[in-house]
Formats: C-alpha cells, structure tokens, sequence
C-alpha cells in the first residue's frame, strides 16, 4: 500500500452499525479500526496513532462525552478531532457534546456521505498549515 488513507478509531457499541461505518470508512480510503467501548477506546489512544476518531455517546463501559474529556485533557490527543455519532439530537445533548470538544455532530439514523464528508472536513482542519 503506497499512501495508506487517515486512521481512524470508531468507537461504536452496537455492532451492525460499527460495522457500516467500517464498510463506509474502508470504500472511501481511510483505515478503521474499530473498538466496542470507551475504556477500549482510551488505551488504544494511549497505545496507537489515529488521525481522528468516531465517537458513539451511549456506551456501557464508558460515556462518550467521558472519553471525549479524556481524549481534550491528554496533551497527545487534545487536538485530535473527534465527529460525534449518537441517537441523541435533542439541542441540549449537541451543545453537551459540543461543550465537551467534539468537532462535528452526526445524528442516527444518518447517511454514510454525510459522515465521511464532515470526517474529511475535520482533517483538513488538522492537516498541514493547521496550528497545533
């Protein structure tokens, strides 16, 4: 593989959908890697280099917006950009999520383009030129 695309880690608990935003992450190029759960997510982070992250909210384990505090307060992934994927939509829970450093705020049910769109978006932000 001569130029693999951006990895990124999915953080989704509900396995039919991790597995869509796989499919759809994989066609369009990038390098998923999949995880189940927050506390799964955190150390990969800690272990491995991604080049943003795909965040599900209601998990068992660990909040999303708890990992999304811990992913803001490491300096190694501060500026990691992070799209938040949740069932959630009422103002309240975007503005949390917002609040809390997500870069981008995708609903369920939601279209596959429209993730892989803002995804792009947020590592055009953070590639060259970006400030860091």
């Amino acid at each position: 593989m001569a130029d693999a695309g951006p990895r990124i880690l999915v953080v989704e608990d509900h396995p039919l959908i991790a597995e869509l935003v796989e499919t759809r992450l994989r066609i369009e190029g990038m390098q998923p890697v999949v995880c189940s759960g927050g506390r799964e997510a955190l150390a990969r982070l800690a272990a491995e280099h991604f080049d943003a992250m795909v965040l599900d909210v209601m998990m068992p384990d660990l909040d999303g917006l708890e990992v999304l505090r811990h992913v803001r307060a490491t300096p190694a992934t501060a500026a990691l950009p992070v799209v938040v994927l949740t069932a959630r939509s009422a103002p309240a829970d975007v503005e949390q999520a917002l609040d809390a450093g997500a870069d981008q705020y995708v609903t369920k049910p939601f279209s596959g383009l429209d993730l892989v769109r803002r995804l792009r978006a947020c590592l055009r932000r953070e590639g060259p030129g970006a400030s860091g």
